[in-house]
Protein backbone atom coordinates (compact mmCIF):
# COMPACT_ATOMS: atom_id res chain seq x y z
CA UNK A 1 0.00 0.00 0.00
CA UNK A 2 1.43 3.52 -0.84
CA UNK A 3 1.97 6.77 0.80
CA UNK A 4 -1.57 7.89 -0.37
CA UNK A 5 -3.31 5.19 0.54
CA UNK A 6 -2.31 5.48 3.76
CA UNK A 7 -3.05 8.91 4.02
CA UNK A 8 -6.54 8.16 2.52
CA UNK A 9 -7.14 5.38 5.25
CA UNK A 10 -5.57 7.88 7.55
CA UNK A 11 -8.19 10.66 6.54
CA UNK A 12 -11.22 8.52 7.48
CA UNK A 13 -9.81 6.88 10.69
CA UNK A 14 -9.71 10.15 11.70
CA UNK A 15 -13.52 11.74 10.17
CA UNK A 16 -14.58 8.23 11.97
CA UNK A 17 -12.96 9.41 15.15
CA UNK A 18 -15.38 12.18 15.66
CA UNK A 19 -18.57 10.75 14.40
CA UNK A 20 -21.29 10.75 17.39
CA UNK A 21 -22.29 7.36 17.88
CA UNK A 22 -24.44 5.20 19.30
CA UNK A 23 -22.63 2.33 20.02
CA UNK A 24 -18.64 2.09 21.20
CA UNK A 25 -16.63 0.74 18.68
CA UNK A 26 -13.79 -1.09 19.87
CA UNK A 27 -10.77 0.39 20.17
CA UNK A 28 -8.42 -2.74 18.39
CA UNK A 29 -11.09 -2.27 15.51
CA UNK A 30 -11.01 2.25 15.27
CA UNK A 31 -7.36 2.04 15.40
CA UNK A 32 -5.53 0.35 13.29
CA UNK A 33 -4.22 2.55 10.93
CA UNK A 34 -0.12 3.25 9.90
CA UNK A 35 1.80 5.74 11.98
CA UNK A 36 2.69 7.28 8.49
CA UNK A 37 0.26 10.05 10.03
CA UNK A 38 3.21 12.03 11.20
CA UNK A 39 3.92 12.94 7.99
CA UNK A 40 1.40 15.45 7.96
CA UNK A 41 -0.31 18.17 10.83
CA UNK A 42 -3.89 18.42 10.77
CA UNK A 43 -5.64 21.57 10.92
CA UNK A 44 -8.98 20.34 11.06
CA UNK A 45 -11.58 21.64 13.50
CA UNK A 46 -11.97 20.04 16.92
CA UNK A 47 -13.58 16.96 17.94
CA UNK A 48 -17.49 17.14 18.12
CA UNK A 49 -19.29 16.62 21.29
CA UNK A 50 -19.52 13.31 22.46
CA UNK A 51 -22.16 11.65 24.02
CA UNK A 52 -22.65 10.35 27.87
CA UNK A 53 -21.21 7.03 27.71
CA UNK A 54 -19.50 5.43 30.96
CA UNK A 55 -15.95 5.50 31.75
CA UNK A 56 -13.41 3.73 33.86
CA UNK A 57 -13.95 3.90 37.85
CA UNK A 58 -10.39 3.22 38.29
CA UNK A 59 -8.16 5.39 40.70
CA UNK A 60 -6.71 8.24 38.97
CA UNK A 61 -4.17 10.70 39.88
CA UNK A 62 -3.33 13.27 37.56
CA UNK A 63 -0.04 15.00 37.10
CA UNK A 64 1.16 18.10 36.43
CA UNK A 65 4.44 18.26 34.22
CA UNK A 66 6.35 21.31 33.31
CA UNK A 67 5.48 20.78 29.26
CA UNK A 68 7.84 22.81 27.25
CA UNK A 69 6.64 22.91 23.23
CA UNK A 70 9.88 22.70 21.25
CA UNK A 71 7.68 22.23 18.02
CA UNK A 72 9.16 25.13 16.33
CA UNK A 73 12.43 24.48 16.95
CA UNK A 74 12.13 21.74 14.13
CA UNK A 75 10.62 21.41 10.72
CA UNK A 76 7.24 19.40 10.32
CA UNK A 77 9.24 16.21 8.64
CA UNK A 78 11.97 16.96 11.05
CA UNK A 79 9.25 16.20 14.01
CA UNK A 80 7.46 13.54 12.35
CA UNK A 81 10.66 11.14 11.93
CA UNK A 82 11.75 11.99 15.40
CA UNK A 83 8.56 11.17 17.13
CA UNK A 84 7.91 7.98 15.04
CA UNK A 85 11.88 6.85 15.74
CA UNK A 86 12.13 7.41 19.30
CA UNK A 87 8.19 7.37 20.75
CA UNK A 88 5.98 4.21 21.89
CA UNK A 89 3.83 3.57 19.06
CA UNK A 90 1.09 3.09 21.45
CA UNK A 91 1.22 7.07 22.05
CA UNK A 92 1.65 7.47 18.04
CA UNK A 93 -1.93 5.88 17.56
CA UNK A 94 -3.60 7.25 20.42
CA UNK A 95 -2.53 10.83 18.78
CA UNK A 96 -4.05 9.59 15.53
CA UNK A 97 -7.24 11.82 14.91
CA UNK A 98 -6.51 14.64 17.32
CA UNK A 99 -6.07 18.06 16.15
CA UNK A 100 -2.54 18.24 15.65
CA UNK A 101 -1.14 14.52 16.46
CA UNK A 102 2.65 15.30 16.36
CA UNK A 103 2.16 17.65 18.67
CA UNK A 104 -0.05 15.51 20.91
CA UNK A 105 2.81 12.64 20.64
CA UNK A 106 5.56 15.36 21.65
CA UNK A 107 3.68 16.80 24.93
CA UNK A 108 2.06 13.29 26.00
CA UNK A 109 5.20 11.00 25.89
CA UNK A 110 7.64 12.87 28.05
CA UNK A 111 5.36 11.88 31.01
CA UNK A 112 4.06 8.45 30.21
CA UNK A 113 6.24 5.47 31.49
CA UNK A 114 5.18 1.73 32.04
CA UNK A 115 1.53 0.67 31.08
CA UNK A 116 0.06 3.52 29.22
CA UNK A 117 -2.48 5.22 30.99
CA UNK A 118 -4.90 6.93 28.54
CA UNK A 119 -6.30 9.57 31.07
CA UNK A 120 -2.88 10.31 32.32
CA UNK A 121 -1.76 11.48 28.54
CA UNK A 122 -5.01 13.16 28.47
CA UNK A 123 -4.17 15.23 32.35
CA UNK A 124 -0.54 15.77 30.35
CA UNK A 125 -2.08 17.08 27.13
CA UNK A 126 -4.39 19.79 29.08
CA UNK A 127 -1.51 20.96 31.53
CA UNK A 128 0.52 21.57 27.95
CA UNK A 129 -2.75 23.71 27.07
CA UNK A 130 -3.19 25.57 30.21
CA UNK A 131 0.62 26.36 30.42
CA UNK A 132 0.16 27.50 26.45
CA UNK A 133 -2.86 29.25 27.86
CA UNK A 134 -0.82 31.34 30.42
CA UNK A 135 2.04 31.87 28.16
CA UNK A 136 -0.25 34.03 26.39
CA UNK A 137 -2.36 35.65 29.20
CA UNK A 138 1.54 36.82 30.78
CA UNK A 139 2.48 37.96 26.86
CA UNK A 140 -1.36 40.21 27.18
CA UNK A 141 -0.60 41.45 30.50
CA UNK A 142 3.18 42.84 30.02
CA UNK A 143 1.58 44.66 26.64
CA UNK A 144 -1.07 46.31 28.78
CA UNK A 145 1.71 47.10 30.97
CA UNK A 146 4.13 48.72 28.52
CA UNK A 147 3.21 51.86 28.18
CA UNK A 148 4.77 51.63 24.03
CA UNK A 149 1.93 49.56 23.03
CA UNK A 150 -0.02 50.85 20.58
CA UNK A 151 -3.20 52.20 21.69
CA UNK A 152 -5.46 51.09 19.35
CA UNK A 153 -4.53 47.11 20.12
CA UNK A 154 -5.56 48.45 24.22
CA UNK A 155 -8.95 47.44 24.17
CA UNK A 156 -8.80 43.68 22.01
CA UNK A 157 -5.68 43.12 24.62
CA UNK A 158 -8.00 43.89 27.41
CA UNK A 159 -10.60 41.61 25.97
CA UNK A 160 -8.28 38.87 25.43
CA UNK A 161 -7.05 39.18 28.96
CA UNK A 162 -10.57 38.85 30.42
CA UNK A 163 -11.17 35.64 27.98
CA UNK A 164 -7.48 34.26 28.74
CA UNK A 165 -8.11 34.01 32.19
CA UNK A 166 -11.75 32.48 32.00
CA UNK A 167 -9.83 30.09 29.59
CA UNK A 168 -7.56 28.94 32.58
CA UNK A 169 -10.33 28.60 34.99
CA UNK A 170 -12.25 25.87 32.22
CA UNK A 171 -8.97 24.18 31.69
CA UNK A 172 -8.74 23.77 35.50
CA UNK A 173 -12.32 22.74 36.29
CA UNK A 174 -11.71 20.42 33.48
CA UNK A 175 -8.84 19.24 34.84
CA UNK A 176 -10.52 18.12 38.45
CA UNK A 177 -13.25 16.41 36.33
CA UNK A 178 -10.60 14.46 34.92
CA UNK A 179 -9.07 13.54 37.29
CA UNK A 180 -12.68 12.56 39.17
CA UNK A 181 -13.35 10.71 35.91
CA UNK A 182 -15.95 12.35 34.20
CA UNK A 183 -14.73 12.89 30.84
CA UNK A 184 -17.97 13.75 29.79
CA UNK A 185 -18.47 16.65 31.80
CA UNK A 186 -14.34 17.50 31.09
CA UNK A 187 -15.64 17.68 27.57
CA UNK A 188 -18.15 20.20 27.87
CA UNK A 189 -16.01 22.23 30.24
CA UNK A 190 -13.26 22.42 28.12
CA UNK A 191 -15.15 22.66 24.92
CA UNK A 192 -15.31 26.69 26.16
CA UNK A 193 -11.90 26.97 25.37
CA UNK A 194 -11.92 27.46 21.89
CA UNK A 195 -14.64 30.05 22.48
CA UNK A 196 -12.56 32.37 24.59
CA UNK A 197 -9.26 31.88 22.04
CA UNK A 198 -11.79 32.67 19.23
CA UNK A 199 -13.38 35.67 21.17
CA UNK A 200 -9.88 36.99 21.23
CA UNK A 201 -9.20 36.66 17.91
CA UNK A 202 -12.06 38.02 17.46
CA UNK A 203 -11.27 41.35 19.01
CA UNK A 204 -8.22 41.72 17.33
CA UNK A 205 -10.07 40.88 13.78
CA UNK A 206 -12.05 44.03 14.57
CA UNK A 207 -9.18 46.20 15.57
CA UNK A 208 -8.35 48.46 12.33
CA UNK A 209 -4.43 48.67 11.90
CA UNK A 210 -3.92 46.24 14.57
CA UNK A 211 -2.19 42.90 14.48
CA UNK A 212 -2.24 39.96 17.11
CA UNK A 213 1.37 39.56 18.42
CA UNK A 214 0.85 36.42 19.94
CA UNK A 215 -0.56 34.38 16.89
CA UNK A 216 1.83 31.62 17.30
CA UNK A 217 0.73 30.86 20.75
CA UNK A 218 -2.50 31.12 20.24
CA UNK A 219 -2.24 28.77 17.82
CA UNK A 220 -0.42 26.47 19.91
CA UNK A 221 -3.37 26.78 22.05
CA UNK A 222 -5.90 25.83 19.39
CA UNK A 223 -4.46 22.95 18.30
CA UNK A 224 -3.30 21.51 22.38
CA UNK A 225 -7.11 22.69 23.28
CA UNK A 226 -8.59 20.68 19.65
CA UNK A 227 -6.26 17.19 20.98
CA UNK A 228 -7.87 17.47 24.21
CA UNK A 229 -11.53 17.73 22.91
CA UNK A 230 -10.67 14.40 20.18
CA UNK A 231 -9.17 12.84 22.99
CA UNK A 232 -11.89 13.01 25.39
CA UNK A 233 -14.30 12.12 22.50
CA UNK A 234 -12.59 8.99 22.22
CA UNK A 235 -12.43 7.94 25.58
CA UNK A 236 -15.74 8.72 26.12
CA UNK A 237 -17.80 7.19 22.84
CA UNK A 238 -14.88 4.33 21.91
CA UNK A 239 -14.12 3.49 25.67
CA UNK A 240 -10.63 3.63 25.18
CA UNK A 241 -9.59 3.05 28.90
Amino acid sequence: MDFRSNKSLTLIATLSSLLILTNAVPSSHLFSVSIDTFDDVDSSSPALAPAPAPVSTNTFQPDTPDVILHGSMLSQQARAHHIRKFIKPEILRFCIGTENPTLCAETIAPFLTGVFDPLKALSAEITATQQKANEVFSIINNMLNDPNTNKNAIDALGICKSQYADMMDAIKEAFDLVAQQNVVDAYYKFNAVISYKTSCDDAFQESPGVRMPFRVEALAVFQLGGNCLAIMDSIVNHHRM
